[in-house]
This record gives structure tokens, C-alpha cells and sequence, in this order.
């Protein structure tokens, strides 16, 4: 039937196909099928037909409504709608799969959908031919987005980017409205249980939005929102965006100045208050001087030249400019004559246009008195303020109504930078999982294992660095990890910039080679201060020793490690396995000193250091010729809380406690091959080191498990593959030295 319908020539031959057959294709025509309709030419034809055949759901392609069995389709779907390359070909599909299909497969496809969108704006964006194929009408993105992107808003930004694009093509408030409403309903929905997550995401959105000045279309987002829950969302949040976005002045004046730019109203005037309560509480509270350059540099660059002049357009703002003027009262020189003649004109004038509102001139008289009691001799000079004080006096009904607030003083500020328990966890007990992006259990269960290694996660998050973008990526994730407390995060960003194939294709990988690869990348594009730090957690260091019976022993240059491989051939016990590593072994070979060649000569490798965090591999797959495939080996091999590196390396001299390992996490593979199976982390709880998390993608589970206990719960098949462990001093363990 693919073929008839492939074959077809005309419009109409394939209209009549499409209204005439009544029977579901199999698997491969479907695919054949769908596939030829989207490359049909002309591409209005392609449109057409691709139409008529969703809203009939031609051949089953869809789970209907009735009792169809979903999983019969699942990766033809996914297969077809992975060619697509046309945005209003995927605003139909998005468009039928809500119409047509069950409700409990909504997701899955949507979410499918939401991938291939961000692929092609992606695509069309490097092409430079994004403007082009973005111009859709005004139905399709109300489709792409409102369908797609509130299933799909934490994993793939880029989506929306459609909204300020349909805001600057059809300066349409109504479309934007029904834009926001779409973002907004995913994090109201009860039944979402990520919506933590994603009210996160969306504050972080306007931020971004608004230091890249682009906030034009930001106002009907945000008084959607409303003030108390955007309030609440900063505030809830705020060690998450103290480091992302008030480390350093140069983010909070562009958000100020972009929130600012194209519209003043109760809420974004209510985030700029929520800001400034973040800073003034870590400035009061601990000490903090770079809170304080930054209200400062926010005070210069904003409040007194952009906020200050507008102060008439609404009454809301005299709280924001009380709370700088009054802070900054010690900085009386910043407070220049020509912004004190501009107050009192935009006094004036608000004064003139709320004459009859009595219950405004309380609060205009509080505002006045307060600057007045700061400022008095500053305003003396000026004969207006005077005047308009006791004006303001006369018509207000409450004169003693009136809030405090506190004057900045930078000499008693100590501390230059946050302090470092800003970076712990908030809550020990609760742990966040990470989104399965198709086959992707082992990057999670290394970007798991990662966090839960204390030097390394304490290290990332205490430093930025800039343009380093997979870095940076890591560190963001990282952020969510360490201040989410409910829900799951998603990895979608850092995939994106791995090296090929873990950034370009949905395949399970070894999580092996994918831990050597990672860390590896991410020294690569980070300063050399930097990688001399993090690569002290990992790295140990060896060297190759030569020992030929005619002359001296030969000593290799030093190098260095990044784990440690063990294998099942001989031993099953860690320490065992260990020594094996470093073993004498036997080799015939050309000595490169006396040049004489021998069958006695023995080859070693020489531990030099181990680091302060050791993961070793257990090599459990091996190449089968007769199957040509890799196939495993599950032998067990008992794992050991503590292993004695002294017992190990036979050197009894060194201290207890510096040569004492311990296990803190590590990582199961279940499964019979290295081309399949599931990859978890367990790892020792921070708070409780008898509790043990288990990590499996976004499950989170706990366990209160002993030494014997950890290798009697795991089935023969989910063997650990990955194990890590820790210097109980913290410290690196030299040895031979």
C-alpha cells in the first residue's frame, strides 16, 4: 500500500487513497509513507496531504482514542517525525496528537515533537535562514508553542524564542497573551510534578531576557504571573540566582535596566523590590561587600538616571527610589542638584495628577518626610521640595504612617564574597533526578555521581568562568541539582555540547569511556589555574619501570592517570584486582641501555600518587568472536566500604588515615551486553553516611544498607561497573616517593 500511495502522481490519486483505505499499515509502510509526504513537492501539496492524512489517521499512525495499543507505533513516530524539516509540518502533527490521540500519550509525543522543533530552529539558525523559516502564521505558532512548549519549556529553551518572534512580526498582544498563558499553565498545573522546577526555569527566562534587553513582549508574561507568586518564586529561589545572576554587578544593572526599558508596572517593579531585598538581607545579615557595589553600581546606573524621571508614571516606584535614596544617604554627593530638581518636577506633576486621590498623598508624604530627614541640607537649597512637602502634609490623612529604612554603611562590610554555606544543600534529605533524554542513564549516572563528589561539586559551583561553555553548562546544572528540592532537572543544555556521538545521537554509550571523555573536555577549555585544581581531585600519577638482568633498572618518565581499570582475569577481591594492576610481569625485550635483548626482563608500573578522589572500572565486557559482539562478564565481585592502600600496595610505613579509601558511590549496569542494559548511581548520602541514594534517571530512592547488605541487594545481573571512592584525610596518598 506504501507503494501504491508513493506512486500516485496526482494530488487527487493520493487524496482518494487516503479517504478510501480503512486498514492500519504496518510498521515499514508507515514509515515509507509519512516519510514521502513530507518530501512531496510542491510543499504546499506536502502540507495538504500530510493534513488530510493526520486528521484521518491514516494507516494508524496515531493511538486513537479507543483502546489501540500505543506501544505498536511509539518508535515508528518517533522515526517519521525525526525527517521532518518543515516547522509547520510539525505544528500538524502537534495539532492531531491533541486532537486525535489518548490523553496519556500526550506527553511522550509532544515531548518527541518539542525536540525536533528545537533541532530546526536550531538547524535554521547556524544556516542564517532562520528569519525565513520562521515566518509562519499566526495560527501555527499559537500551535508550536502553546502545544509544545509547556511540555517541553525545561528541556528546550529555544522554543522560546518563537514567542518574541511572534511578538515582533505581529505586534499582537492577543496571540501574546495566549503565548504566555501556555508557559504559565505548566508551572500552575498540580499535576505537574516538575512545576518547582519549572517556575524556576521561567524566572530565569525573564532575567535572561531582560539582560540581553530583548523584554519588549515580557510584561504580558510576567502580569500573568502576578506579584506575590513572582515574589515568592525569586524568593524561594534566591541562593540559585544570588550566584547565577548577583555575583557580580554587570547582571543585575542590565536586568534592571531591561525590565525597565519598555514598561513600568506593579510587577516588574515588584522583582526589581524582590531583588534589592536579596541584596540589602546579604549585606545586613552577613557582611557582604559585593552586595553592596552592587546596589550601589545599580543605584548610579539606574535609579538615579532612568527610574528617578519616571517616578510620576507610577506611585510603586517611590518604594524602590525610598530604599536607595535612603541606603545610599551616606553617598550624599551622588545625589547631584539636577537629580534633586528632577524629583521635585516629577513630584509636582504626580501631585497634580492625583489631586483628588487623598489616600496617595500618605504614601507621597512618608517618601518626602524620609528623604527630607536624610537629606536636609541638601534640599534646603532647593525652594520647590519645601513647598511640596507641606502640601503633601496637608492632604494626607495619616502623618505618622511611615517605614524605616536602614542606611548602607560599606565600613562595617567584611566579607568580599558570598559566604560558602550560600553553596550547601538546602535540604540533605531530598535529592533531585535528572530527565532520561533517550537512552542517556549513563551520562545521568556520572553527571549523579559527580555532584555527590564533595571537592569537585564544591569547586563548580564556587567558580564562574567565563565563555567556557561546557563548563558552564555543568555549572548551571549543578545549580538546579543543589537548590531544587522537588521534581527533576534536565541535562538537554550540557548534552548539546558534548563531543559526538553523546551530543548528536540517541545511543546507549559506555559510561566508562564517557567519564575519561568528560572530564577531559571540560579541562580542556578552562584556564590553566583552573585544570591544575580540578585535576588534583582525579588524576594520580605513575610511571613505567624497566629492570633488565644485564644493566640498571630503568626508570619511565611520570605520567598521569585518570582511573584505574581492573579486570576479572585472575582476582575477584578489590584489593586483588588492584595490585594486579601494578604487577611485576615477565617480557622479552630489547634493552634500550645495553641493547642486548632478553626473556628477563620485567616490566612494571609504578604508583606514584593516587588522588584524593580514585574511581577504578571494572572491565566486565569482553569481545565474544563467535557472536561478534560484547558480551559480559558477571562475575561478582564483593564491594568493600574502606580498602587500606597500605594492604594493597604492600607499604605498611604509611599512615592509617591517609591511605584509608573510602566508598562513597558508585555504578551499576543491569543488563547482558555493553550495547544495552540501564545504568544507575547509588551514592552515601551527605547527611547520613549509612543511607545510600539510589539514582536512577528521575527516581530517586533511599536505603539504609551495610557492607554485606550492598552486595547481597543487587541481582546478578545488575553488576557495578563504576566505583569511586575518597581519601579519608581528603588529601592525595603518595607513595614510592
Amino acid at each position: 500500500m506504501d507503494q501504491k500511495f508513493i506512486q500516485a502522481k496526482s494530488l487527487q490519486e493520493k487524496r482518494e487513497i487516503i479517504h478510501f483505505l480503512d486498514k492500519r499499515l504496518s510498521p515499514s509502510e508507515l514509515e515509507n509513507l509519512y516519510k514521502s509526504i513530507h518530501v512531496e513537492k510542491p510543499a504546499h501539496n506536502a502540507y495538504e496531504i500530510l493534513d488530510i492524512a493526520l486528521d484521518k489517521n491514516f494507516g494508524g499512525l496515531l493511538p486513537d482514542k479507543a483502546s489501540y495499543s500505543m506501544d505498536y507505533n511509539e518508535g515508528v513516530f518517533k522515526r517519521i517525525i525525526e525527517s521532518l524539516e518543515d516547522l509547520e509540518m510539525v505544528g500538524l502533527y502537534a495539532k492531531y496528537v491533541v486532537q486525535n490521540c489518548r490523553v496519556d500519550s500526550h506527553k511522550l509525543l509532544l515531548k518527541q515533537l518539542g525536540y525536533v522543533t528545537e533541532r530546526l530552529i536550531r538547524k535554521f539558525r547556524q544556516q542564517g535562514t532562520i528569519e525565513e523559516h520562521l515566518c509562519l502564521n499566526k495560527q501555527r505558532v499559537i500551535e508550536l508553542v502553546s502545544i509544545l512548549c509547556p511540555k517541553d519549556m525545561t528541556y528546550n529553551p529555544e522554543l522560546l524564542q518563537l514567542i518574541l518572534k511572534a511578538f515582533r512580526d505581529y505586534q499582537d498582544e492577543e496571540l501574546l497573551k495566549k503565548l504566555a498563558d501556555s508557559l504559565i499553565q505548566q508551572c500552575k498545573d498540580s499535576m505537574n510534578q516538575n512545576r518547582e522546577h519549572d517556575w524556576l526555569m521561567l524566572i530565569a527566562t525573564i532575567f535572561d531576557q531582560a539582560i540581553e534587553q530583548k523584554g519588549i513582549c515580557l510584561h504580558i508574561l510576567y502580569k500573568k504571573i502576578g506579584n506575590t507568586t513572582l515574589g515568592h518564586a525569586i524568593n524561594k529561589n534566591k541562593n540559585y540566582f544570588l550566584i547565577n545572576y548577583f555575583d557580580n554587578p554587570d547582571k543585575p544593572v542590565k536586568i534592571f535596566k531591561g525590565l525597565l526599558k519598555y514598561s513600568i508596572q506593579n510587577e516588574n517593579l515588584a522583582i526589581l523590590q524582590e531583588i534589592t531585598d536579596i541584596l540589602e538581607e546579604q549585606m545586613r545579615q552577613n557582611y557582604n561587600q559585593s552586595s553592596y557595589l552592587i546596589l550601589s553600581e545599580i543605584y548610579v546606573q539606574v535609579i538615579l538616571p532612568q527610574l528617578l524621571s519616571q517616578l510620576h508614571l507610577n506611585t510603586n516606584i517611590l518604594d524602590l527610589l525610598q530604599v536607595f535614596l535612603i541606603g545610599m544617604s551616606k553617598r550624599q554627593e551622588l545625589f547631584k542638584d539636577q537629580h534633586i530638581k528632577i524629583m521635585c518636577d516629577r513630584l509636582k506633576l504626580l501631585i497634580d495628577l492625583k489631586w483628588n486621590d487623598r489616600l496617595i498623598f500618605d504614601k507621597l508624604y512618608a517618601f518626602m518626610s524620609a528623604i527630607y530627614k536624610k537629606y536636609q541640607n541638601r534640599l534646603h537649597n532647593h525652594e520647590q521640595f519645601p513647598k511640596l512637602l507641606n502640601l503633601t502634609r496637608e492632604r494626607c490623612y495619616d502623618q505618622y504612617n511611615q517605614i524605616d529604612h536602614i542606611q548602607w554603611d560599606c565600613q562595617i562590610l567584611k566579607y568580599r564574597n558570598f559566604e560558602d554555606n550560600l553553596y550547601d544543600r538546602s535540604n540533605y534529605d531530598n535529592f533531585v533526578g535528572l530527565e532520561n533524554l533517550t537512552n542517556t542513564c549513563f551520562m545521568n549516572s556520572i553527571l549523579q555521581t559527580l555532584y555527590m563528589t564533595d571537592s569537585f561539586r564544591k569547586f563548580i559551583l564556587m567558580n564562574s568562568i567565563p565563555d567556557a561553555k561546557q563548563y558552564n553548562a555543568l555549572r548551571k546544572l549543578f545549580m538546579l541539582l543543589n537548590y531544587q528540592e522537588s521534581g527533576f532537572c534536565s541535562p538537554y543544555e550540557l548534552k548539546r555540547l558534548l563531543r559526538p556521538p553523546y551530543s548528536n545521537t540517541n545511543d546507549q554509550q559506555d559510561v566508562g569511556e564517557f567519564v575519561h571523555h568528560f572530564l577531559e573536555d571540560l579541562l580542556k577549555y578552562i584556564p590553566k589555574e583552573y585544570q591544575e585544581i580540578l585535576e588534583n581531585i582525579f588524576f594520580g600519577s605513575h610511571r613505567s619501570v624497566i629492570e633488565c638482568p644485564n644493566c640498571d633498572v630503568s626508570l619511565g618518565q611520570i605520567e598521569k592517570f585518570l582511573g584505574i581499570d581492573l579486570h576479572l582475569n585472575k582476582h575477584t577481591e578489590l584489593k586483588d584486582m588492584i595490585a594486579q594492576v601494578y604487577e611485576v610481569e615477565q617480557i622479552e625485550f630489547t634493552c634500550e641501555k645495553c641493547n642486548r635483548r632478553s626473556n628477563d626482563i620485567k616490566k612494571s608500573l609504578q604508583i606514584l600518587n593516587l588522588p584524593p578522589v580514585l574511581f577504578m572500572t571494572i572491565q566486565r565486557f569482553q569481545y565474544d568472536a563467535q557472536t561478534q559482539q560484547m558480551t559480559k562478564i558477571l562475575q561478582k565481585v564483593p564491594l568493600k566500604f574502606e580498602i587500606d592502600m597500605r594492604q594493597v600496595f604492600q607499604q605498611s610505613y604509611l599512615d592509617t588515615h591517609d591511605s584509608t579509601y573510602i566508598l562513597y558511590a558508585f555504578i551499576v549496569h543491569l543488563g547482558k551486553n555493553s550495547y544495552s542494559g540501564h545504568y544507575s548511581c547509588y551514592a552515601r548520602s551527605m547527611s547520613k553516611p549509612e543511607t545510600w541514594i539510589c539514582f536512577d534517571d528521575d527516581q530517586i530512592n533511599k536505603y539504609e544498607l551495610t557492607n554485606q547488605d550492598l552486595n547481597s541487594q543487587l541481582i546478578d545481573e545488575e553488576t557495578p561497573y563504576l566505583l569511586f571512592y575518597k581519601n579519608k584525610s581528603g588529601h592525595s596518598l603518595s607513595i614510592n616517593k
